[in-house]
């Protein structure tokens, strides 16, 4: 287990050397036999604001053990204490073609944040990832420019590596992943247990009933990342 103790010195996780996924010990399997009968997915259900403590609904129950485990283990690997916890489950076919597309998952060129932090796992087929080193252009610029086109082009020539199933995985957020296109049209389970710096501020957020939110009517995909550009 690589050490995260100086997360709170670093602006970004890119400085990480590869590879950008970890297993993550400590955080027990999910039980698919109290998993919902029925499909199921919740798209980043917060679950505890980032001063105070977790609200698992009654819909999360069955990962309850392994949401409060993940806490502890991110605790002790980063030193950070407070964070939001958001969760997301999709639980029966895969169906959706946008994990499909090369993406990341929290990255970010704010230096006053501290990195994102995801723990993955998938019952099957594991996530495709790529391994390399990304310059970054002086006048690229994340507001204006697309992250994941860019990194994709310049990863293009790297190896697609297959990350292991039925693990606990750390998601760096400059890892460069996708959902496994083996996995379409076959029955699956991931979830996803991340802890973030700043709120998520998503109208596409699950809602949790037992913490609930203002309602920001944001879509972060429509009035901003549709609106990037390739560089």
């Amino acid at each position: 287990m690589r050490n995260f103790q100086r997360l709170k010195t670093m602006s970004d996780f890119s400085r990480i050397d590869s590879p950008h996924i970890i297993c993550a010990d400590n955080i027990s399997q999910p039980s698919l036999y109290h998993a919902p009968s029925n499909k199921q997915m919740i798209l980043r259900m917060l679950v505890r604001p980032k001063y105070g403590g977790f609200y698992i609904p009654s819909s999360l129950s069955w990962l309850k053990e392994q949401i409060l485990q993940a806490s502890i283990v991110d605790y002790e690997l980063s030193g950070i204490k407070d964070s939001w916890c958001y969760v997301t489950v999709r639980h029966g076919l895969c169906e959706t073609k946008t994990d499909d597309e090369w993406h990341f998952d929290g990255a970010s060129f704010r230096t006053e944040l501290i990195p994102e932090r995801n723990y993955v796992w998938v019952s099957h087929t594991g996530p495709q990832y790529k391994v390399g080193h990304i310059d970054w252009p002086e006048d690229f610029n994340p507001r204006v420019h697309n992250l994941f086109s860019f990194a994709e082009k310049a990863l293009s020539d790297s190896e697609i590596q297959t990350a292991p199933e039925r693990e606990w995985l750390l998601f760096t957020p400059f890892c460069l992943h996708r959902r496994n296109p083996a996995s379409n049209g076959k029955q699956r389970t991931f979830i996803r247990i991340g802890f973030t710096d700043i709120e998520g501020r998503d109208i596409n957020n699950t809602e949790n009933r037992l913490l609930p939110t203002p309602f920001y009517g944001r879509d972060p995909v429509k009035s901003f990342r549709n609106k990037l550009i390739n560089y």
